[in-house]
């Protein structure tokens, strides 16, 4: 229906849900060529929503197909498409999708990045209740990593969201995910609550991929209680069903792919008989047109042949003379873009290595002036009168130094230049930010140890602690979230 009313739309939405049904149904190749079809007309009508959506499930296809780096590039391209329209709900869900390509490549640290980053863009936009796979995949690298508290916490998050939802199919997922995260802190019969809840949700809605999972998981725990009938029973229930659906997804996708053979068999003969049609009436009416074309121009070719290929001779000149002026102005073009490049690298290279030698100079210079200070406190006992008098007022111009040192200024035009936007993204999460604190969140930005941040901060350890706990208090960061990784998110 959508050809005949020539629904250009309409009919890349039918592609890529066939693209959709056939990927769920494990034909990946008849997926890929669905979500392609959907993609070329997609590109022609400059349709981006639909577009950034078939380029993300483009990557889910290449993740089954173990074409790893072809999936991170798909959702790439969906991420770029999203920016240049500004869809912030779609860029979100793009950089989620790279960060679970990155935690199946046990890239871990740049998988949380991505998922945090994808994290903060749904609470910045107030759509929190989408994040729910954002939240199951962080509960899932912090799994890998062995790090439970914080697994179960995202975990929790992602089941609160779903029950929000009432996305009940993905809530057995995640209830199984707690069911094994308990099991291995040693809550082994929270574990086990849990896990027969997912047995029970995955009977009750018929999905036996889930309840195969579940029963594995029932398994597991049994054994770690050295119940090891009970054990074996769980695990032999869910070989028996895993079974059950191998041999049911197999007869399924042979039955879907003699079906999808049939029919594009049947396409083709209609399609060649429409073309054999189409060309026998063609064929006459050439023919009439041929001979009546010949009788009355036959003349007119002898006469003017010369002519024709004077001027085609002249034509062929002027194309190849504008394509040499074409390819000249490309290449100047190009030239000008590497060396606008190769500029802008420099400088951004020269601001950082400004700003890391004037952070290593207030350090350096503040333990001097500390060493100084020491030094001529500890002179006063011994000294004179007048030269108590001399040293005491050298230590107040050096603590008046310490409290107004310019260079802070500096500092920050500085690290403005190689980190854009970092004030003014930082207090869209928390106002009325004293500038001490943005000296520190700035440090942290940079990466600097504890030490180096106390040192050029002109504060104790402890002093520093207080600091970072009154930063994180006013962004708001949630027990088990890192002040670190949040701050270097931005």
């Amino acid at each position: 229906m959508s050809k005949e009313f020539d629904d250009k739309i309409l009919l890349a939405r039918i592609h890529h849900l066939l693209g959709k049904l056939l990927f769920f149904k494990g034909i990946y190749s008849e997926s890929a060529r669905n979500l392609l079809l959907a993609e070329e007309l997609l590109v022609k009508e400059e349709f981006s929503p639909l577009l950034i959506d078939n380029y993300n499930f483009r990557g889910k296809v290449a993740y089954k197909t173990q074409k790893i780096d072809d999936a991170v590039q798909l959702h790439q391209k969906a991420y770029e498409i999203s920016l240049n329209c500004n869809d912030e709900t779609r860029q979100a869900i793009s950089i989620g999708l790279i960060g679970f390509v990155h935690e199946k490549k046990q890239e871990y640290q740049e998988a949380l990045n991505f998922q945090w980053t994808a994290l903060s863009i749904f609470r910045k936009l107030g759509k929190e209740a989408l994040s729910s796979e954002i939240n199951e995949n962080l509960g899932s690298i912090y799994e890998d990593l062995e790090i439970f508290d914080s697994a179960s916490y995202y975990f929790h998050n992602a089941f609160s969201l779903n029950i929000e939802s009432g996305d009940s199919l993905n809530m057995i997922s995640i209830i199984n995910n707690l069911g094994d995260v308990y099991r291995k802190k040693g809550q082994i019969e929270k574990g086990l609550e849990f896990s027969k809840e997912a047995l029970a949700l995955s009977r009750i809605l018929n999905q036996p991929y889930e309840e195969s999972s579940a029963l594995r998981d029932l398994a597991r725990s049994y054994h770690a209680l050295s119940e090891f009938q009970k054990a074996y029973t769980y695990l032999d229930s869910s070989r028996v069903i895993y079974q059950e659906i191998y041999n049911k997804e197999t007869a399924t996708q042979m039955a879907l792919m003699d079906e999808l053979f049939q029919m594009k068999l049947k396409d083709q003969q209609i399609s060649e008989l429409e073309q054999l049609k189409d060309f026998d009436s063609k064929i006459r009416i050439l023919f009439v047109v041929l001979m009546l074309l010949l009788i009355g121009t036959a003349w007119l070719i002898i006469s003017k042949k010369s002519i024709k290929s004077k001027v085609d001779r002249q034509l062929l000149e002027s194309e190849k003379e504008m394509i040499l002026t074409q390819q000249k102005l490309m290449e100047t073009e190009l030239y000008n873009i590497q060396l606008k490049d190769e500029t802008l690298s420099k400088e951004l290279e020269s601001n950082a290595k400004s700003l890391t030698a004037q952070t290593l100079h207030v350090i350096d210079k503040n333990k001097m002036m500390e060493g100084i200070r020491q030094r001529l406190q500890n002179s006063l006992d011994k000294d004179t009168k007048e030269q108590k008098k001399n040293i005491r007022n050298l230590i107040k111009m050096i603590d008046f130094n310490f409290a107004h040192d310019t260079d802070w200024d500096d500092f920050r035009k500085n690290f403005e230049k190689v980190h854009e936007d970092f004030f003014q993204k930082l207090h869209q999460h928390a106002v009325g930010l004293t500038p001490s604190e943005l000296r520190l969140a700035s440090l942290m930005r940079m990466n600097l140890s504890s030490k180096d941040i106390a040192s050029s901060l002109n504060i104790s350890p402890d002093s520093l602690r207080i600091s970072r706990y009154r930063l994180r208090k006013k962004l708001a960061i949630g027990k088990g979230e890192s002040l670190q990784q949040f701050i270097l998110s931005i």
